[in-house]
């Protein structure tokens, strides 16, 4: 009484075999490094994103600076003729203390850039009407330049710490 209903299929597969797991494994592994080398790049890309809007953050910051300054300004005090690394030599705080216009420029440039995750910022800060042969000459409403700079490793080879470091830069006209 306990026969099968169909007698004519025969069962000759009862279960996987061990190539069987170990292609399955093996398809599985190659998908999970696909997706950890995806979250990596992803979080590299997100890391230099944030870089890139504390840039241009900073650099708007320092704009405002420089138009709140009118006596640093049209002294020459934001004027960098030369490219250097503002988070090197930190001046002392205007926050509670008395600056004059020239150490206000310096706190300025120092508190907008350095106060973020910029790796290696450099800025350079012109005028367009500058003359270095005559010293400070801008004229009233002449164009400034801000040139923001900082290192990225976001699109480059992990292999070397140092190796393939891009430049990121960021670049803003305006009148004071």
């Amino acid at each position: 009484m306990n026969k099968p209903m169909h007698p004519s299929i025969k069962r000759t597969q009862t279960g996987t075999t061990l190539i069987e797991v170990l292609v399955a494994l093996l398809i599985f592994t190659i998908g999970l490094q696909g997706v950890a080398a995806l979250q990596y790049q992803a979080m590299k890309d997100n890391f230099d994103s944030a870089q890139r809007s504390h840039g241009a953050w900073a650099a708007h910051e320092l704009i405002n600076r420089i138009r709140a300054n009118k006596s640093g300004r049209e002294a020459g005090d934001y004027i960098t003729a030369i490219d250097f690394n503002p988070c090197a030599n930190l001046p002392a705080s205007c926050i509670n203390n008395v600056c004059n216009s020239t150490a206000m420029a310096a706190f300025d440039i120092n508190d907008a850039i350095c106060q973020g995750s910029l790796l290696n910022p450099i800025i350079n800060i012109t005028c367009a009407d500058d003359d270095p042969a005559d010293g400070f000459n801008c004229s009233q409403g002449s164009d400034f330049t801000l040139r923001l700079e900082w290192s990225s490793k976001s699109v480059s080879d992990d292999s070397d710490i140092n190796a393939g470091q891009i430049t990121q830069q960021f670049q803003q006209v305006f009148q004071p």
